[in-house]
């Protein structure tokens, strides 16, 4: 079973600070995190150690043409017996 749930729209520099900065926040805490997407909300519960990657990547052939550049950031765990299901 796969499911993934994506949000994607233009906004400012800051707004995405704000969106990252507030997560961090929820991260650091003990609570299972409330995730809002559009009008789908869901719980994630991360455990205390979790895989972490920042990938930086190039979509395309010449730069400052027709490159899409993107910054990934992916928090990875294994879901334990009493996790919420992701909405369909």
């Amino acid at each position: 079973m796969s499911r993934e749930i994506e949000f994607e729209r233009d906004t400012s520099r800051d707004e995405v600070a704000n969106q990252l900065e507030a997560f961090a926040e929820r991260l650091r805490g003990d609570e299972p995190i409330r995730i809002t997407i559009e009008e789908r909300s869901f719980t994630v519960d991360p455990p205390e150690t979790v895989e972490f990657e920042i990938e930086v990547d190039d979509e395309g052939e010449t730069i400052g043409e027709d490159v899409e550049r993107s910054i990934e950031l992916e928090i990875e765990w294994e879901t334990r017996e009493g996790e919420e299901e992701l909405p369909e």
